[in-house]
């Protein structure tokens, strides 16, 4: 389905088929886009594993876009995937003084949203990240259709209707049939993971002994 088909569904099941209508198109269009990202959080449904970053010499510091919500892999092509750790392994495991070293990046851990190399890179490389992600674009044109499967289009619209019912408004405000619609998206994706769970699932850490591991 399109973005055009998604929202007359929306209106449709809604009961918001006559003008002036409840809620306007840039809110189902808003309300649609979240649904793709909710969708792809909890049931992890966008994978890539083609994502360029740029590793810059003297730079302890990697940006990676900002779709991409859950890292699984990082390789310099040539060379061993880089280990994904955290701050603490990498405080327990190496010497005094390892932030300031440099060489090839053997691993890395996330920070506010980039990926912080260890050691930091003598040369300009290129690594690829294989990773879980929300959508690239965001639905904008009516014949615009979700990066997901098609047979999954029409449960978004449950969570469009989710947001719709709980616009706090005397002729749209309705709590019972917004956490029903809540519930129905729920069975389909799961639930969401809360905020910490996400920050432990920002990068796939494995943990080792400690000491030298990478």
């Amino acid at each position: 389905m399109n973005l055009g088909e998604l929202i007359k569904a929306c209106r449709l099941k809604s009961g918001d088929t006559g003008k002036p209508f409840f809620w306007s198109d840039p809110e189902w269009i808003a309300y649609l886009n979240e649904a793709v990202s909710e969708a792809c959080i909890r049931a992890r449904l966008i994978v890539s594993d083609d994502i360029e970053i740029d590793l810059c010499a003297g730079e302890a510091y990697a940006d990676y876009p900002c779709n991409v919500w859950s890292i699984r892999r990082v390789q310099v092509p040539g060379r061993k995937s880089l280990s994904l750790v955290d701050r603490e392994m990498l405080d327990s495991g190496e010497v005094i003084g390892w932030m300031e070293r440099t060489g090839d990046p053997i691993a890395c851990y996330e920070i506010d949203g980039r990926l912080r190399l260890y050691p930091i890179p003598e040369s300009n490389e290129i690594a690829i990240v294989e990773a879980f992600c929300t959508p690239k674009r965001e639905l904008s044109q009516p014949t615009d259709k979700p990066e997901i499967h098609d047979r999954l289009h029409m449960k978004l619209i449950d969570w469009a209707l989710h947001r719709a019912f709980s616009k706090i408004d005397a002729d749209t405000f309705d709590p019972g049939r917004a956490s029903a619609h809540e519930g129905e998206f729920e069975k389909t994706f799961g639930p969401r993971p809360d905020e910490t769970k996400m920050r432990r699932m920002r990068i796939n850490v494995v943990r080792r002994v400690v000491g030298h591991s990478f």
